[in-house]
């Protein structure tokens, strides 16, 4: 399913969506608890400067000295850990402690002293001063941080968490999916109705149940279709048969009788080939292979045309059909000669546990789109008429029933087609000095 699976997509993109949801959940926590505090805070100093304005107006009101009633206020503030600051024309602006800010009456805000202790402070008025009064905050601020380190660790637990029962619950229907796709390829490459595995996800039995029914319908109407072309090729290639002996059997006649003969005799041979073409196309996927040893490295001299250089050992020896392997290099080699201006070279080469036999010409070559194509039955690259699109899609056909492919790239050079048939498994290789015509 690519580079990353399925359940890791899923699971990153929920556990990403949850990440951002908590980490909003615990940022807006702990903005609310800090304007809470922060609210509270401001209530209790705005209290303290009323209370240090009554406070100062008692004392007045008893005869005491503005710096004297300043003083027992003051001293009464700090026992219970307020800073107080008075300005009026009574008071030469006297603090009780360290500098506060100018506040206007009902206006708060919050200041740092100078050891870096955070103050609350709010302002009060009356027609005789105004009143500061800064109480300590550093409290509430350690606990907006524990606060924010605390839903640090809780979201980081919960995505763990999250991640953790995730993947657990998407186990058993990834599981399904999983078995799904290996049954749809089963049928690939059987080319056979398979019984779909056990579905216990509603969803996925019933793509099963459609993907069976379809797959049994196709595979019905491909069998039709594959008997149906049997059939008449089988009907064609008897009398075929007997018309090309007839042929051959004839004796000689004049030089014009003898060439239309000859056309004649070409013709029928070709029709041959499409006809064992149709024939091989038709059998689907191998049954049974023939357990004869076959030599490529034999083939592949028989087929090279006049002036291409062969390279290829002594031997290359694999388990299949010698009819077909020889039928599959003829297809090559003809390709090359049409539409390849020729062959220039026949090769034999190791691959894997496999041989690969590679027929490059040095023709205009082909795009990669089309190379892409070339081997889909009826396929043509060229619309002069000669091919009907067969022979690169038995080639392939060919490959695929000896366990191999067939593929096709660019020449040396970038200059025609290096087209290849893999054939598996090599049961066989020795070679002694490399050949070469």
């Amino acid at each position: 399913m690519g580079a990353r699976t399925l359940q890791a997509r899923l699971t990153g993109r929920l556990v990403a969506l949850a990440g951002v949801v908590l980490v909003a959940v615990g940022t807006a926590a702990v903005a609310v608890t800090d304007r809470v505090l922060d609210a509270s805070d401001s209530a209790v100093a705005r209290a303290s400067a009323g209370a240090t304005l009554d406070a100062l107006g008692r004392e007045l009101a008893e005869g005491d000295r503005p710096d004297q009633a300043l003083g027992e206020v003051a001293a009464a503030e700090r026992a219970q850990g307020v800073r107080v600051a008075v300005r009026g024309a009574m008071f030469a602006e006297r603090s009780s402690d360290a500098p506060l800010p100018d506040l206007a009456p009902g206006r708060c805000t919050t200041t740092v002293d100078a050891d870096g202790h955070h103050w609350r402070a709010c302002g009060a008025a009356d027609a005789r001063a105004a009143v500061v009064a800064a109480i300590p905050i550093a409290s509430h601020r350690a606990a907006v941080g524990e606060l924010a380190r605390g839903m640090i660790a809780v979201v980081a637990v919960a995505l763990l968490a999250l991640w953790l029962a995730v993947r657990r619950a998407l186990r058993a229907p990834l599981a399904e999916l999983e078995a799904l796709v290996g049954w749809t390829t089963r049928i690939l490459h059987a080319e056979q109705a398979v019984d779909p595995p056990p579905a216990r996800t509603r969803e996925i039995a019933q793509l099963e149940t459609a993907f069976d029914t379809l797959v049994r319908r196709l595979l019905e109407a491909l069998a039709r279709e594959r008997a149906n072309s049997a059939h008449i090729a089988h009907e064609l290639r008897t009398p075929l048969t007997a018309m090309i002996a007839e042929l051959d059997a004839l004796p000689a006649l004049d030089e014009r009788a003898h060439a239309a003969i000859a056309r004649v005799r070409t013709d029928a041979a070709r029709l041959a080939e499409v006809i064992e073409a149709i024939l091989v196309l038709s059998e689907g996927r191998p049954r049974a292979r023939a357990e004869a040893v076959v030599n490529v490295a034999d083939l592949a001299r028989e087929v090279a045309p006049d002036g291409a250089s062969v390279d290829a050992p002594d031997e290359a020896l694999i388990e299949g059909d010698e009819r077909l392997v020889a039928l599959a290099l003829r297809n090559l080699v003809d390709n090359a000669r049409k539409y390849g201006a020729g062959v220039s070279r026949v090769r034999v080469s190791r691959e894997g546990d496999g041989v690969s036999v590679a027929v490059v010409d040095e023709g205009p070559g082909l795009g990669e789109a089309s190379r892409a194509r070339m081997f889909d039955r009826y396929w043509r690259g060229s619309a002069d008429g000669e091919g009907r699109g067969l022979g690169l899609a038995l080639v392939q056909a060919v490959a695929e029933r000896h366990g191999g492919c067939a593929q096709a790239r660019p020449g040396p050079g970038g200059k025609g087609l290096d087209v290849s048939i893999r054939l598996a498994p090599l049961v066989g290789w020795h070679e002694q000095e490399p050949t070469a015509r």
